[in-house]
Parts: structure tokens; C-alpha cells; sequence
């Protein structure tokens, strides 16, 4: 079952913008979740991102990144884990889906969220994507959209805030 360590999310300026890291465990596996609010007031940037996702981005939309505590100190993002240092126990990938889909919530609830963007830097990580995806949290994700950006890897999760 997954640790969390956080108590709450650790809030930074990512540039001009708010963003929110949360720290979690499973066994001695630590792990971050980094949000980032999407520029909407730079108005070319803001024009890129919503041709690319095929809509009009409203405030309070955030990038998502998840990684490795360890390659996020390092800055060698999503570089797999040693060999001999991942696990093998059978239920491990479920109690990650069931962490990061408990944070995107808790993240939801606290920043009403309308939407979340994420790419799967790899195939592998998305092929991950797409199985948890299958049943994303009813309560907090009306739509999921997939197969934008580079290599059709990105996702869009629009919440139940994006319709109001």
C-alpha cells in the first residue's frame, strides 16, 4: 500500500507560475508528482497549447508530471530505475495507478483543477497510461482525451470544473 509523505502539496514558482509538488512512497520506492499551471496570458504560447489539445485552455489547467524522487533531484528525468532496483511484486503498478489517481484527486479538491495535460516521455510509460485510463476517477474526470503532441503520447483529463 502506497506512503504518502506529504501531507499536503508543496507549492513553488515554476517561472511566472504557481506549481505543486507531492512526495509519496510504495516500499522503499519514492516517488514525486509535479503540477504546473499552463500560461494562459502569454498569448502565442496559449495559442500553441490549445491548437495542440484542440480547444481553448482556460485558467487553472495544469501540466503533470510524474517521476522517480531520485531523477527529479538528479534532474535525469524518467530514466529508469537500476537493474535490480524496480519491483517485481505483482500488485506494485496497481497501488502506483491507485497513488497517483488518490493525488490527482486530493490536487483537484484542493485547486479546482479543469484540466490536466500529460505526455508519456516513452512507449512504455504510455502504454501504462492507457491501461490506467481505462476507469479514470468518475468523480473528478468527465473526458479523457488521448494521442496529442509528439508521438500522439500526450492526455488530456478534463475535470468536472472544465464545464463550469
Amino acid at each position: 500500500m502506497p506512503l504518502y509523505l506529504s501531507e499536503r502539496f508543496e507549492e513553488f514558482e515554476h517561472g511566472a507560475f504557481p506549481a505543486q509538488l507531492f512526495r509519496f512512497s510504495i516500499e522503499e520506492h519514492r516517488f514525486i508528482v509535479v503540477f504546473s499551471a499552463v500560461d494562459v496570458i502569454d498569448t502565442e504560447y496559449h495559442d500553441f497549447r490549445s491548437t495542440e489539445v484542440g480547444f481553448s485552455i482556460p485558467d487553472r489547467c495544469y501540466d503533470v508530471k510524474f517521476d522517480r524522487e531520485e531523477n527529479f533531484e538528479n534532474e535525469t528525468f524518467y530514466q529508469p530505475p537500476a537493474p535490480g532496483q524496480c519491483s517485481r511484486r505483482y500488485n506494485f503498478q496497481t497501488e502506483l495507478a491507485d497513488a497517483l489517481e488518490t493525488i490527482i484527486t486530493l490536487h483537484h479538491n484542493v485547486y479546482y483543477a479543469r484540466a490536466y495535460f500529460a505526455v508519456a516521455e516513452n512507449d512504455k510509460l504510455k502504454r501504462y497510461y492507457d491501461r490506467i485510463l481505462q476507469s479514470p476517477p468518475g468523480d473528478v474526470v468527465y473526458e479523457v482525451q488521448t494521442g496529442y503532441g509528439e508521438g500522439g503520447r500526450g492526455y488530456v483529463l478534463k475535470t468536472r470544473y472544465f464545464r463550469t
